[in-house]
Parts: C-alpha cells; sequence; structure tokens
C-alpha cells in the first residue's frame, strides 16, 4: 500500500514544511500506517546529511612534484647509450648527427673492433666506462637518505609534540515521566554538525511508534528519530539534530498520535 503523502517525508524530516503545513501532515501520519512505515525509514536521513561537510566535496588528489636524481640521470645514460641502442635508424635520428653528438673514445673504439679479425673484437666493460656517474649516483642516493633521516626524525619529533585532538563534549540526561510511568537515559555527543543523541527508554508501552523530538532555546523543534516500539526495554536508540548540545532545551518522546511520554529538561 502507498500513499501520495510519502513524497513530503523528505520535507518534514528535514524542517522544510511551515507550520501549519507540518501539523496537517503530522495529522495526516496519525492515521496512515503506509507514511509512518517509511518515516521510520528515513528517519536516519537528517543526521546523515548533517555530517556531510563541504570538505567532502574536494578535490583531494595532491600534486606529486617529479624530480630527477642524479641516479636515475646515471641510470638512464647505462640504458639509452649502451653500444646496443645504436641502430642503423638511430643514427638517422637528427639528435645523433655528428654535429648534435661525438665522442672520440667512442669513435676510436669502434674502429678498432672494425679493424679486427671477426670474434676478436676488444669488448669494452659498460661499467668501466661509467665508474665516475656510478659513483656519483651512489654518493646521490647516500645523501638523499641521510637527508631522509634526518628529516624524518624532525617531523617525527615535532608529530609528537603535537597535542592530541580534544575529545568531543558527552553528557548524560535522564527523567521518569509521572504520569506515564516511562524512564528516558539520553547520551548527547556535541558534533560539528550538531548534536549526536543515543536514548534508552524503560517501561515504554508496546506496539506505538515514537519520535524523539529536540527542542532549542528559542522554542524551535527538530524531529532527531522515529522508531517503533518493538525495541527492547532499555535497548540503546540511536537520533541526531542539527540543533547544538549547548543549545538544547529539552528532549521529548512522543507517540504517534502525539501523546508525550516522557520530557527530559536539560539540567539547570
Amino acid at each position: 500500500m502507498t500513499c501520495k503523502h510519502t513524497l513530503s517525508l523528505g520535507a518534514y524530516l528535514l524542517g522544510a514544511l511551515d507550520p501549519a503545513e507540518r501539523s496537517a501532515f503530522e495529522a495526516h501520519l496519525t492515521g496512515c500506517a503506509a507514511c509512518r512505515g517509511e518515516l521510520v525509514q528515513l528517519a536516519p536521513l537528517p543526521g546523515l546529511l548533517h555530517r556531510i561537510s563541504p570538505e567532502d566535496f574536494e578535490d583531494g588528489v595532491e600534486d606529486i612534484p617529479f624530480e630527477v636524481t642524479a641516479a636515475d640521470l646515471a641510470a638512464a645514460e647505462g640504458s639509452a647509450f649502451t653500444d646496443s641502442a645504436f641502430t642503423d635508424s638511430a643514427f638517422t635520428d637528427p639528435v645523433f648527427s655528428d654535429s648534435a653528438y661525438s665522442d672520440p673514445a667512442r669513435e676510436a673504439d669502434a674502429e678498432q673492433r672494425l679493424a679486427a679479425p671477426a670474434g676478436q673484437a676488444k669488448v669494452v666493460p659498460i661499467a668501466d666506462r661509467r665508474k665516475k656517474p656510478r659513483r656519483l649516483g651512489l654518493m646521490a642516493a647516500a645523501a638523499a637518505a641521510v637527508v631522509a633521516l634526518c628529516v624524518g626524525g624532525v617531523l617525527g619529533y615535532q608529530a609528537l609534540r603535537v597535542p592530541t585532538a580534544p575529545q568531543p563534549v558527552a553528557v548524560s540526561w535522564s527523567a521518569t515521566d509521572a504520569a506515564s510511568g516511562v524512564r528516558a537515559d539520553v547520551d548527547l555527543t556535541d558534533r560539528a554538525w550538531g548534536t549526536e543523541v543515543a536514548i534508552r527508554l524503560h517501561d515504554v508501552p508496546p506496539g506505538k511508534p515514537c519520535k524523539l523530538v529536540v527542542r532549542d532555546r528559542h522554542g524551535n523543534r527538530e524531529i532527531a528519530g522515529w522508531w517503533d516500539t518493538g525495541y527492547a526495554q532499555g535497548e540503546r536508540i540511536p537520533g541526531s539534530t542539527s540543533i547544538d548540545l549547548a543549545k538544547i532545551a529539552r528532549l521529548e518522546v512522543i507517540t504517534d498520535d502525539d501523546i508525550v511520554l516522557v520530557d527530559v529538561p536539560a539540567p539547570s
């Protein structure tokens, strides 16, 4: 069974209805099981939305600086200028023309190998011709490691000195209604988006959906949660409100037919 008024549930939960519309919709909820069922399912929505901040939509990808070390240059030189890298097509590239690249030692080495009989060409190890660049690369890598250790030690020391973030303010309120006999124990935690609520009820009559209404010191109210009374006695029922903890004046547990089961005022 569906109801066309379920389209108004979102506006009702988010506080977008004016007082007259809210009263009319709450009167409709009293006699509409479909809307009450949907309301119980959507009740956590305001609290979840309040937890979203503008920073959640910012691009958190940082630019990664590109750095080339001396070791990288030495490795690149060793792979780019080996004898096997000089193919016929490579010599036709303007980059490797006589005016752009000339190495007398390499040319003499090539002439010596061409003049030698087959199988007796002199093989010159690449490592022998690059001892100096490799030594520079190792020295650069060692220096980089020393710098990294020093920086890491300084940052680690500073991190130990940074004080931990303050714990959120949390309070507990309790009240027992003289007429209904219902007792409520409420834990409230101050959050950046409002207040996190956890309520435990005792001696609640079964079979009635309930809502938790939060009222601030200016008379404004906000529904912090809906639930069925199928919860076990004393079971923790979560809720949330955008009202700051310091501004909450009282909390009320009200049935779907607007009977106040228990009123929990802020301690004076």
